[in-house]
Formats: C-alpha cells, structure tokens, sequence
C-alpha cells in the first residue's frame, strides 16, 4: 500500500493580545495585575509557559478582587494562548467562559476576538460547520462594534477553511477582503499575516518556487521580530514542500531544528504535525523504526489532545509501514482504526450531504409547482383575454361618458369664474374709481386750505405793511418834528436837565417807533442780514424785559444766504414764540438756536417757564405757526409738562 501523506495549512493570526484596549475600564487596576498582563504579553510568542503562568496567576487574582473585565481579560488570555499552543480543547473552555462573562456583563467589544479564536479552534479539530458559524458570528460583532481588525482576521480565517476544501479562488478572494481591511487601518502586520497565507495556497497548488519566494519574506521580517511562533509555522511549511519535492534528506534536518523550536514553545499540535512528517521522510528513506517511532509519539500527542484530521493518517501511515515490516496483525489494528476515525471525521460531512440534498430536493418541490402553476395560467389566458376585451370596450364607453361630462363641466365651471372674476374686477374698479375721488376731494380741500391760509397770511402781512408804513410815516413823523422842535425850544432855555430828560424820551420813542415799523415788515433781508436783525430784535426785548435770551446760529452765513421766504416764515415763528414766553411763560431763561442743515432749518426754542400741558387748547399764536409751517410742509414738535419748561423744535424744508 502507498503511504498517505498528510499537508497541514498553518495560519499566523494577529490577535487582540489584551482586549482591554477596546473595552471601557471601569475599575481600577492594581498595578499587580498590570505587570502580570505585561508579562503575558511579553512572552506570548516567545515562552509560552512563562505567558501561561502569568495569565492563570493573572485569572485568580481577578476573581479574588472580583473586578469583572480583568476576569474576562485574563480568560481572553488563556484562550488566546492555548490556541496558539495547539491545546484546542482548553481554546474553547476559556474562550466559552470569557464569551458568558461578556454577555453577562452586557459588553459587545470583545466578542468578535473571542468567536475568532474559538472558531479556529473548531477548525483545526476538523469541526468545521462549528468553525464556520463562530467566524460568522465574529463578522457579525466585527461590523456592529466596528473592528475592522477583527473583521479582516475572520475573512483570512474563512480563507483557510476555502483552503482545505482546494477552493482556492475562494481563498484568495477572502484574503483580498483581509488585506484590503488591513491596508485601510494601516495595519502592516496583518498584510505579512495575508502574504503567509497567499504563499500557503500557492503551495497547495504545487507553485513550490513562488510559494517560497513569499516564505522566506515572511520569515526575514519574523526572525527580526523575534517571534518564535510564526517562524516555526514557516519552516514547517518550507519543510513539506521539501517533502513534496522528494528532498527526503534536507527536509529531514529542518524538520528537526523546527521540532527542537516547537518543543520549546510547546506547541502540542504542531509537534505532532511535524513528527508525522519526519515519519514519512524516514519512511522514504527507509528507516522503517525511526518512522515508527516519530508516528507513534505523533499519535500519543494526537489522541490525547483529539486531533482527528491528524490521527486518521498517522494510523494510516503505521499501518502501511507495518504491512512493509510484514507486521499485519499491527497493521489491521491501525488500519481499523483509520477507518474509524475517517468515518467520525465524515459523519459532519454526511450531515451537510443529506441537508444539501433536502434543499435540492425541496428546489425541485418548488419548480415543478411553479411549472404546474404557468401551465394553470396557460390555461386561463385565452379567458382572461376575452374578459379583457369586455371590460376593455365597457372602460372605453364609459370613459367616453365620464371625459364629455368632465368637459361639459368644466366648460361650466371656467364660464362661471370668468363672471364671478368679471364682478370682482367691476367692484375692484368701481372702489378704486370711489377712492381716487375721495383722494381728490381730499386735495382740492388740502389745497383750498392752503390758500386759504396762504390769502390769510399774506392779508396779514400787507397789514403789518400798512401798520409799519403809517407809523414810520404818520407817528414817525410827527416825532421827528417834535424832536426838532424841542431841541428850538431847548436852545432858548436855561434847564437844561430837564430838557435832556425830555430829549431823550422823544429819541426813545422814535426809536421804539423805529423798531416797531421793522418788526411788523422788516426791510430784505438781504440788506441787514437775518441773524443780525434777529439778534437785534432779541436784545431790544431783553434790554426792556428781566428775562435773559441767548441766541446761535450754525452757520451763521449759511443762515444769511437762506432763501427770503424761509427767513421770513422762520422770522415770524421765532417773533411768535419770543411773544407766548414774554406773555405765558414766567420764564427767566431761553435759548434761541438755529441750525441750517443740508434739507432743512432746524429752530430750537428752549425755556424755563411754568410749562404746561401738552393736551391743553393752543392759543392764535400756535395756531398761526401751524398753519405758517403747513404751507411749507415744515414740522412741530413741543416737549412740555407743568413746572419743568418748554422745548419746541420746528424742522422748515429747504426746497
């Protein structure tokens, strides 16, 4: 019989290491359990027994402090350890109770790290339905918890188990989706892990030159790295290509220095997948013992740890080596054995057999019934064309019906807006028609009332003309003759007191006559200068009077280059309001100011009278202001209450 070899794919994972990176700390820890954490770290893939004291004293001071996430932490630990280690069986009970905790704790980050290790623990006892569900499961807390390292590890895991079945297409699709995920987060570690893995399907396909070319790659960035783990899977893997090659010597040697590395890392199942090769190199070299004995001590390490996959063809290789040594009551038993071991290997394979075939067989189900239901409706066309037709013709008529009536309608409904709309427009018309005449009414009398006040105004003003001509010619007169005539009559006196007295009485009231004559029609404006006569007339009235008047004008020659109607209107109003001070007020103080502004002449006219109330009926002095500044669209504004004075500011329009 032809020995069976038997081809172990090996995958380098990037783990989590200590999952308290991503989870929430909420107690605090001892600085124990954090030198404890280091130095499982420390010698994770170095000296695994040193990691795994470490990690168990890490697990029972946890529970002893009762701080729940180092628990998990340190559970995560051992799982992680014993899975690199090969011991599957101690993967899947830690990892199971670190998956409880979690849940128990209600902590989704974490999960995806431990269904990760737990399904290649699954994977390499040849459980794969198992291993393929926990990878499902770490894809699914990968992506709710967004660990994209997490999700890479899985989809280069599911590339392993494509790689056992020789789908090798598969397998390289999956690892591009991991080196793609690795590449996005920056992760070059991951993409060496996916280059290991490129090289281990190429070796599978029999491309030993390229498939090397890859190893040895990642071999230089391990050894640098020093971790003993990945450079012991690949020269395991550098060793079976030897095998494949038929270089039964060379790779008899290197399979003996990677066993004395993994011994030291104890690492229990890939000790027995190298013991079963240096079994077949010295079988094929025909050192019959010598591959017996590396067999048997694959097997002692291979039943006590349950690795199926690898027990079936150890048994099968002894048994072949035994028949060749003519030993076949040994060679029965091993073979009996292979056989067993190959049938409870294929009992998972029976089971996605027979569910495989139900689905199919429930496909046909369903496909003939979905042909005996196009055949029923084959059937039924004919009729349903006919009924159709019918309904077709009936749709069309009433549609017909309904479309002449919508129109007749419609035509109805357009006639009756456009008359509604042409009774609006009429009523708009007839109210804009009532408003532009009331709007007119409103003019005409706007108007007539400024006539009115414009013939009052001026009626007044020929008026004061007439009063100022008769006193400068009539009562002028007369003085200035008396005057004269006294001074004649002084000349020929000797009291001359009294003559002066009389003198300067005559000289007064020529002078009041005078004044009086200007105030009522002063000269242009022009001739004398507003502010100057302005000022004037104000001190004429402070000279006879107690109160005390202060004038400003700004500009003064702006103001006096003022048009004469507006220094007129402004002369009127400020003689107007000196008089309601001198006759109302009590006032012992006011402040005249005018200010010529680009647009308008601002008068202001501050007192500090007894004031009065601003709701009370205005006199004929107010009103006449009024009317004066509503010829000129000027404007008025009094600020006045009992006892604290009047301001009045009036704004006259330059146009």
């Amino acid at each position: 019989m032809k020995l069976i070899t038997k081809h172990h794919i090996l995958l380098a994972l990037v783990f989590l290491g200590i999952i308290h990176a991503t989870l929430a700390q909420t107690a605090s820890n001892t600085p124990r359990l954090d030198s404890l954490a280091l130095e499982y770290q420390i010698n994770l893939n170095s000296n695994p027994q040193i990691a795994k004291q470490a990690a168990t004293a890490w697990l029972e001071e946890s529970r002893e402090l009762g701080i729940g996430l180092q628990e998990v932490q340190a559970l995560y630990a051992l799982g992680n350890l014993s899975n690199v280690t090969g011991d599957y069986k101690n993967t899947i009970k830690y990892t199971t109770q670190t998956i409880d905790l979690l849940h128990k704790l209600n902590i989704e980050k974490g999960l995806a790290a431990c269904y990760n290790i737990m399904a290649l623990a699954y994977k390499n006892l040849g459980e794969y339905p198992k291993a393929i569900d926990n990878f499902m499961q770490c894809l699914k807390y990968s992506k709710q918890t967004e660990n994209q390292v997490q999700e890479a590890n899985a989809y280069q895991n599911i590339a392993t188990l494509y790689l056992l079945q020789e789908e090798y297409k598969k397998a390289a699709e999956n690892l591009d989706r991991a080196a793609n995920l690795y590449r996005e987060i920056g992760d070059d570690d991951g993409v060496l892990t996916t280059l290991f893995n490129f090289a281990n399907i190429l070796k599978e396909e029999g491309k030993f030159d390229q498939a090397r070319t890859h190893y040895q790659t990642v071999l230089g960035y391990r050894e640098k790295e020093g971790n003993k783990a990945v450079v012991a899977y690949v020269n395991i893997n550098l060793s079976q290509m030897l095998v494949e090659e038929g270089r039964c010597e060379e790779a008899v040697i290197a399979l003996k220095k990677t066993l004395v590395l993994l011994e030291e890392l104890n690492f229990t199942s890939d000790i027995t997948i190298v013991l079963n090769d240096l079994g077949l190199c010295e079988s094929k070299l025909g050192h019959t013992k010598e591959a017996i004995k590396y067999f048997q001590k694959a097997l002692s390490i291979g039943e006590e740890q349950s690795l199926i996959r690898y027990n079936s063809n150890i048994y099968k290789n002894l048994s072949q080596l035994y028949q060749d040594d003519g030993n076949y009551k040994k060679a029965l038993e091993f073979y009996q054995k292979g056989v067993a071991t190959i049938e409870d290997q294929n009992a998972l394979d029976k089971e996605k057999y027979v569910a495989n075939i139900q689905e199919r067989y429930e496909t046909q189900l369903k496909e003939a019934r979905i042909q005996l239901l196009e055949k029923e409706q084959k059937l039924s066309d004919a009729e349903l064309q006919k009924a159709e037709l019918k309904v077709k013709r009936q749709r069309l008529i009433r549609n017909v019906f309904i479309i002449g009536f919508i129109l007749v309608l419609l035509t109805l409904i357009v006639l009756r807006l456009l008359y509604i709309q042409r009774l609006r427009v009429q009523k708009e018309l007839g109210i804009q028609q009532e408003e532009n005449a009331k709007q007119k009414i409103n003019q005409m009398m706007n108007d007539h009332k400024l006539s009115v006040i414009e013939r009052y105004q001026e009626g007044q003003d020929q008026e004061r003309e007439r009063f100022a001509r008769e006193i400068h010619d009539g009562i002028g007169s007369d003085l200035a003759g008396i005057r004269i005539a006294f001074e004649h009559y002084a000349e020929n006196h000797e009291d001359k007191s009294q003559s002066k007295r009389i003198s300067n009485a005559i000289n007064n009231a020529c002078i009041d006559v005078r004044s009086l004559s200007h105030q009522l029609h002063p000269l242009p404006f022009s001739k004398i200068g507003f502010t100057s006569f302005l000022s004037d007339f104000i001190n004429q009235i402070t000279q006879k009077s107690d109160i005390d008047i202060k004038t400003y004008f700004f500009p003064e020659e702006d103001i006096d280059q003022l048009p004469q109607d507006i220094l007129a209107d402004a002369y009127r109003i400020v003689q107007e309001l000196i008089n309601n001070i001198l006759k109302h007020a009590q006032a012992s103080h006011v402040d005249v100011q005018l200010t010529r502004h680009t647009d308008h002449l601002n008068i202001v006219i501050n007192d500090d009278g007894k004031g009065f109330q601003k709701n009370k009926k205005h006199g004929i002095g107010l009103r006449n202001i009024k009317e004066r500044l509503q010829k000129v669209e000027g404007s008025l504004d009094i600020d006045s209450s009992p006892g604290h004075g009047t301001s009045i500011t009036i704004d006259i329009p330059l146009k």
